[in-house]
C-alpha cells in the first residue's frame, strides 16, 4: 500500500510500537490514530489531557467535533485528510476546541500512513496557546507602539510646518536690516548672527519634516532605474557644497562595470548625502575619506570610511536613534534625525545599514547593503 505521494505504508505492529514508545517519552503531545472518515481509533495519554477526555474517552469520537464550529462547517476537517492523502501531511495550526467547550491553539500536523486495518492518518499536536497568546500581546503592542509613533511624527509635522511661518518672518526683517546697514560695519556681525541662526532652523525644520513624512504609514518609494556612480557623484558635490568644502579630498572607488540599480533616486541621494556630511564634519584635514562601492550577488553594498574623531563602542548601537546625541558632545549641528532618517530610507529599500568604529581617534565606517533591483535582478 502507498500513498498518493510514492509513500510506502507502514506495517499496524510498527505504527503500535512507535505511538507507544512516543506516548510514554512525550505525553505533552497530543496522538492519535483517525480513519478514513475521521473518527479516533487510538489516542495517547497526551491527547486526553489537552482535549479534557476520561481515559479512552476520545475513541470513536469524530475529530471534527473538536473542531470550531467555523472551521466545521468550512470542511476544515475533511480538507486535512485530503490534503494528507495527496501530499503525505497537512499542517494544523489553528484554535481547536476542548470536550468542556473551551478552545486552545494547536499547532501539528495531520500525516497519511496509508489504508491500515487500524487507521488511515495520524494526527499530532501541541497546546501551544500561551505561545500564541504571547504573539497576540506583542502584535498589539507593536500596533499601539507603532500608531504612538505615526501620531508623534504627525505632530512634529504639524509643528515644523507651523515654526516656518515666523521663521520666514525673521529672515525677511535680518536680510532687509542687512540691506539697510550697508556700509555700517557696527551692524555687519548682528544680522549674519541671525542670517545662520535662521539658516540653522530652517535645516532643522527641514529635517523634521523629512522625517515625519518618511516614517508615515502612507510613504512610498518612487523607484527609477539609476546609474550608481552618477548618483554617488552627485551625491559628493552636494555634501562638499553643503559643508563648503568644494575642495575636499573623498577617494571615490568603483568597478570599471556601470552598475544600474533601481531605487528612488532622491531618497537614496538623501542617505549618501548624509553620511558624506558626517564623514566630512568630523573628519578634519588632512584626514582621508573613502567611498566605494561594489556587488555581492544581488545586493549593492556602499561603504564610507574616514579617519575622523570616531564613535565610542557604548554609542554605536544607539546611533540611529532619534535624537541621539550627536558624535561630538555638546555639538549643536543638528538633532540627530539624520542617521535616524537613513537607517528608514535604506530598510524600505529592503536593505540595513550599521555603523563600525574602533573608538574615539580612530575613525569610523557605514556600511549600506541595498538590492539592486526590486525584483532580485543585478545591473547591467
Amino acid at each position: 500500500m502507498q500513498t498518493d505521494m510514492g509513500t510506502p505504508a507502514v506495517d499496524d505492529q510498527v505504527i503500535k510500537d512507535m505511538l507507544w514508545a512516543f506516548a510514554v517519552r512525550s505525553p505533552e503531545h497530543a496522538i492519535l490514530l483517525i480513519d478514513a472518515d475521521g473518527e479516533v481509533t487510538w489516542s495517547n495519554a497526551g491527547a486526553e489531557l489537552i482535549l479534557g477526555a476520561n481515559d479512552g474517552g476520545l475513541v470513536g469520537q469524530n475529530m471534527a467535533q473538536f473542531f470550531t464550529q467555523r472551521d466545521a462547517a468550512a470542511g476544515i476537517p475533511q480538507h486535512e485528510r485530503v490534503e494528507a492523502r495527496h501530499r503525505g501531511t497537512a499542517t494544523d495550526d489553528r484554535w481547536l476546541v476542548r470536550m468542556d467547550g473551551s478552545r486552545f491553539w494547536a499547532s501539528g500536523v495531520t500525516v497519511y500512513l496509508g489504508e491500515l486495518s487500524c487507521c488511515s492518518f495520524l494526527k499530532a499536536f501541541r497546546d501551544l496557546t500561551e505561545f500564541k497568546m504571547q504573539l497576540e500581546a506583542n502584535r498589539e503592542r507593536f500596533l499601539a507602539a507603532r500608531d504612538a509613533s505615526e501620531g508623534k511624527s504627525a505632530a512634529i509635522a504639524l509643528l515644523a510646518h507651523e515654526l516656518r511661518n515666523p521663521l520666514s518672518g525673521i529672515s525677511l526683517a535680518a536680510s532687509l536690516m542687512q540691506h539697510r546697514s550697508e556700509g555700517d560695519s557696527k551692524f555687519d556681525e548682528p544680522v549674519n548672527v541671525i542670517l545662520r541662526n535662521v539658516e540653522l532652523a530652517t535645516r532643522l525644520i527641514t529635517d523634521l519634516m523629512e522625517h515625519s513624512k518618511v516614517n508615515a504609514a502612507r510613504f512610498q518609494l518612487v523607484r527609477k532605474r539609476v546609474d550608481l556612480r552618477e548618483l554617488i557623484d552627485s551625491s559628493l558635490c552636494i555634501a562638499r557644497h553643503q559643508m563648503e568644502q568644494d575642495d575636499r579630498q573623498v577617494r571615490v572607488l568603483l568597478p570599471s562595470r556601470q552598475i544600474e540599480v533601481e531605487v528612488d533616486r532622491m531618497r537614496m541621494q538623501q542617505v549618501f548625502v548624509n553620511l558624506l556630511t558626517n564623514a566630512i564634519r568630523y573628519t578634519p584635514e588632512p584626514g582621508r575619506i573613502w567611498l566605494s562601492a561594489t556587488l555581492e550577488g544581488p545586493e549593492v553594498i556602499v561603504r564610507v570610511v574616514d579617519e575622523g574623531i570616531g564613535i565610542e563602542p557604548q554609542r554605536l548601537e544607539r546611533l540611529f536613534e532619534m535624537f541621539t546625541l550627536p558624535r561630538v558632545e555638546g555639538s549643536r549641528l543638528g538633532l540627530g534625525l539624520g542617521l535616524s532618517l537613513v537607517k528608514k530610507i535604506v530598510e524600505l529599500h529592503g536593505g540595513s545599514v550599521q555603523a563600525r568604529s574602533e573608538g574615539p581617534g580612530k575613525g569610523s565606517q557605514f556600511v549600506v547593503r541595498f538590492p539592486a533591483r526590486a525584483n532580485g535582478c543585478t545591473g547591467k
